[in-house]
């Protein structure tokens, strides 16, 4: 039953009813929804579309917008797997909305800014057949060489809630999102909260491979200092520092300049036929 005290099932109240499900994956019998919330992510959005539709023909992306004044859901919409949903600005909320309206039985939860290698949807599904696995995500690297950024990709390898965060992604059985009652309605380090109470309710797998995420904020502030910030920040939070208060001292990401994903690996380009 979804806790009370979020409200995570009203967001979409004025959305239409949940797509049909979409095809079973082939040998699984799972259906995946991808849920992406974004917030004017025009410069991005096209390409982890792109990634995934490679992926596989048989997702269900749901794109959950905080309100773009861009042209983000317009391009979105140019991808016949793609459904937009409007929400509540702020990511746990957004992705909460997506939720709602998903049809798949595993639910993904990756940022715009990401880049996924073709057989990232396969992998879920083979993992997701352990009913032991509650819920995992992948390790991370990024699309700036940086001996910092190398060191820290590395360390994401590690499957501990201190080297976990959202641009890492999350998949989760919907069931168990749901029994969870979703993202606590929060505005900021709602992806580590999430994962507190999923690691005390059963296994969390991290697979051994990686998401390409933008470097953005690291190369906006300093990597360096980003990376002094953040953990400075994580530490704080488990310490029982409150997220909003934290929250002034990571800055707003619409501030961190949007810039397009670099070109594909060629294994991306093969599966795109360029």
């Amino acid at each position: 039953m979804i806790s009370s005290h979020d409200d995570w099932t009203r967001l979409t109240a004025h959305n239409a009813a949940p797509l049909s499900p979409p095809t079973k994956g082939l040998g699984t019998g799972f259906v995946i929804s991808v849920i992406i919330p974004t917030l004017n992510e025009e410069s991005t959005i096209a390409a982890i579309c792109s990634d995934l539709v490679c992926c596989s023909k048989d997702l269900e992306i749901i794109i959950a917008d905080g309100g773009s004044s861009d042209n983000t859901i317009a391009i979105a919409k140019r991808f016949s797997q793609t459904r937009v949903v409007c929400a509540r600005r702020g990511r746990g909320a957004q992705m909460n909305a997506g939720a709602h309206q998903a049809g798949g039985d595993i639910l993904l939860f990756l940022h715009a800014d990401s880049s996924v290698s073709p057989n990232t949807i396969h992998r879920v599904e083979q993992t997701m057949k352990d009913e032991s696995i509650y819920a995992g995500s992948f390790c991370l690297a990024f699309d700036y060489h940086s001996p910092l950024l190398t060191l820290y990709s590395k360390a994401s390898r590690i499957n501990h809630i201190l080297f976990t965060y959202g641009d890492q992604g999350l998949f989760i059985r919907k069931s168990h999102f749901e029994a969870l009652g979703g993202y606590r309605n929060i505005s900021f380090m709602e992806d580590v909260e999430i994962q507190k109470r999923i690691r005390r309710q059963g296994k969390f797998k991290k697979l051994d491979i990686s998401i390409h995420t933008s470097a953005r904020r690291y190369l906006s502030h300093g990597i360096l200092k980003q990376q002094v910030i953040n953990t400075a920040l994580v530490i704080l939070y488990h310490s029982g520092i409150p997220a909003p208060w934290l929250k002034h001292f990571y800055g707003d990401d619409r501030e961190v300049k949007r810039t397009s994903r670099p070109a594909f690996s060629k294994v991306e380009q093969a599966c795109h036929g360029e």
